[in-house]
């Protein structure tokens, strides 16, 4: 079905498709392959990919840690190019959208919790990692501020990317080009002196921090980190790619901007807590000492900058998923904002240091919450629909959508997804990271993706075909 015969949607030249996550036409697509690949580069490169790169180094030295660190990025990005990018770009739609035809047209509020926890984290933890970088940037100064600097400062940026915000995916395009190249020559710099003030020898031989007896499961272990890390761009890649013309131009600049780029940042956190362990990973914790006063106040004061940039595609991404809910839907644009940054604003503001302490049941849960996902994505769009979605119907939330199933359900996605929540609970606790075989073979997220999409294509073939549910031959007969 064109664009054009969806009566129910705004006209092509309504711009509250852009805010409300409805499909924008080609014709409003107009976000090149530099402005998709600046964004995903200001999104990927934060602090956080310090923190990923320091959790990594719990397990595998230097070398060892490059190879699983990279290679982890790739293989996260794969499963987000192959379940969200090409339906994304095909139609102007954001991730929500994509996991009606799986989830129900009601059930798709799944998602919107999920984008909403992950982008929330996420956010929370940049703003908490500015508010260290800005007491750190006290302390070059000589001043002594009290811990509550972290969470007040912190709050405050939050004020920041609202203010930011007011003027929707323009603000977003717009800030992201500013900084991303910028951003990545400071992880390049942050290497560099990393490596120049502790020497070449030094960090190769520098021992994992806290390995298990394992090699396997220390590969594993570092690599699902990386993994379920990239997972969670399925909430960005639908944001930031609905606005470009299609998914060949938007392909590489995804992969190399979320994918590549958190790796290469990952390194720099990886080789800092393998240099400076207490610091896991932390570069606002050394950068003065390492760079001396001035490039240290520098480069913290950068990190703040690029967090806010990074923050700005969180809020966004996660605004755009809550204004599909029945009762945002007729709320202002800057209302919305402020509803979806709020949460952040009370953790970050009040409750910093649990948040820190908590990184790696986080990075669990994005695993947990989006391998399914992309499993059963994959599954549906490549192996059942033949890439054809009937985009009516996605956005008909009445019994005559082919997407209604049950009452707006479909049990089918549901157990499918929660197939691959215990698998993953199976192969690895996000809490105390202890893990059962095969995790050491294969990690729990890609199990985890292969099962939820397997599981999805038998019900689907065998229960909702034979009892026409779900559209699948209407969209197969386009």
């Amino acid at each position: 079905m064109s664009l054009k015969n969806v009566t129910s949607l705004p006209p092509a030249d309504d711009s509250s498709a852009v805010e409300n996550g409805w499909p924008q036409l080609k014709s409003q697509r107009i976000w090149g392959p530099f402005a998709v690949f600046s964004t995903s580069v200001s999104t990927a490169i934060a602090t956080w990919c310090f923190i990923i790169g320091g959790f990594a180094a719990y397990y595998l030295p230097a070398a060892q840690g490059t190879l699983a660190v990279l290679a982890g990025s790739l293989i996260g990005i794969l499963f987000i190019v192959l379940a969200c990018l090409p339906l994304s770009a095909k139609y102007g739609i954001d991730a929500v959208s994509g996991s009606v035809p799986q989830l129900g047209t009601r059930g798709s509020l799944l998602a919107v919790v999920l984008i909403f926890l992950a982008t929330l984290g996420w956010n929370v933890y940049l703003f908490v990692l500015l508010g260290r970088a800005t007491v750190s940037i006290g302390g070059a100064f000589g001043l002594q501020l009290p811990d509550w600097s972290v969470g007040a400062a912190g709050a405050f940026a939050v004020l920041v990317v609202l203010v930011l915000l007011r003027k929707g995916s323009a603000a977003v395009r717009n800030f992201s080009q500013f900084i991303a190249i910028a951003v990545l020559i400071l992880a390049f710099v942050i290497m560099f002196l990393l490596i120049n003030s502790a020497g070449l020898d030094t960090l190769l031989t520098a021992p994992a921090i806290a390995p298990a007896e394992d090699t396997k499961i220390n590969w594993a272990s570092a690599m699902e980190v990386l993994t379920a890390s990239n997972l969670s761009w399925w909430a960005y890649t639908g944001a930031i790619v609905r606005n470009s013309p299609s998914a060949r131009k938007s392909l590489w600049p995804v992969v190399l901007g979320l994918g590549l780029a958190v790796g290469v940042g990952s390194l720099t956190g990886l080789y800092g807590g393998l240099l400076v362990p207490d610091s896991g990973g932390d570069p606002t914790q050394f950068l003065v000492e390492i760079g001396g006063p001035v490039f240290g106040i520098i480069a913290l004061a950068f990190i703040v900058l690029a967090n806010i940039g990074t923050a700005v595609v969180g809020v966004y991404a996660a605004t755009i998923a809550v204004r599909q809910l029945p009762a945002m839907r007729n709320s202002s644009w800057v209302f919305s904002t402020g509803v979806s940054a709020l949460p952040a604003l009370v953790l970050a503001g009040f409750f910093a240091d649990t948040v820190f302490n908590s990184f790696g049941t986080f990075l669990a849960f994005l695993g947990i919450g989006f391998a399914p996902i992309c499993g059963i994505q994959i599954a549906d769009y490549f192996f059942l629909r033949r890439q054809r979605y009937d985009v009516g119907s996605l956005f008909n939330t009445t019994a005559s959508s082919h997407y209604y199933y049950w009452g707006g359900i479909n049990p089918v996605g549901f157990a499918a997804f929660a197939a691959g929540v215990a698998t993953y609970l199976y192969l690895l606790d996000p809490v105390t990271y202890i893990s059962r075989a095969p995790f050491q073979f294969t990690t729990a997220t890609i199990p985890t993706v292969i099962i939820s999409g397997l599981i999805y294509w038998l019900g689907a073939r065998f229960i909702l075909r034979p009892l026409s549910k779900g559209g699948y031959a209407a969209d197969l007969r386009k």
